[in-house]
């Protein structure tokens, strides 16, 4: 809600910065316009919002689409973002936390690396935040 009110408020983004927003359903997204006015200041394209609204969208194999579905999706951009000091945050009801961390995994046993090693390396180098209740 802070970067919200206050990065936009006074023109402070200037980074490149994708969110993934899971929601069940289209009137739980949570600050639409704000985010749509991001994305037509000056440096448009540094704020990519990709939505994943479980109720009305459908993964790749017809389910429900979550945000782990968005991230193994895209793993490849989401690792080299990682890999290149991204940082990553999740914020939200910690039972969405063993999909996202199995989907993840398996994105890594798909790259051939080991995800506990990975997941530590991200945590030592500060880039993975954790936010749940």
């Amino acid at each position: 809600r802070l970067f919200v009110e206050e990065a936009i408020a006074r023109h402070q983004f200037q980074a490149r910065a994708w969110l993934v927003l899971g929601v069940p359903v289209t009137g739980g997204l949570l600050y639409p316009q704000e985010f749509a006015a991001m994305q037509q200041t000056p440096s448009a394209g540094s704020l990519e919002v990709t939505y994943a609204i479980s109720r009305e969208m459908q993964n790749k194999q017809g389910g429900k689409l979550y945000v782990q579905d968005v991230l193994a999706e895209r793993a490849d951009d989401l690792m080299d973002r990682l890999d290149n000091g991204a940082h990553i945050y999740f914020c939200g009801l910690k039972g969405m936390m063993p999909g996202i961390l199995e989907a993840l995994e398996q994105v890594a046993i798909n790259k051939g690396l080991d995800w506990g090693t990975k997941l530590k390396e991200y945590k030592a180098n500060k880039q993975w935040h954790v936010e749940v209740y």
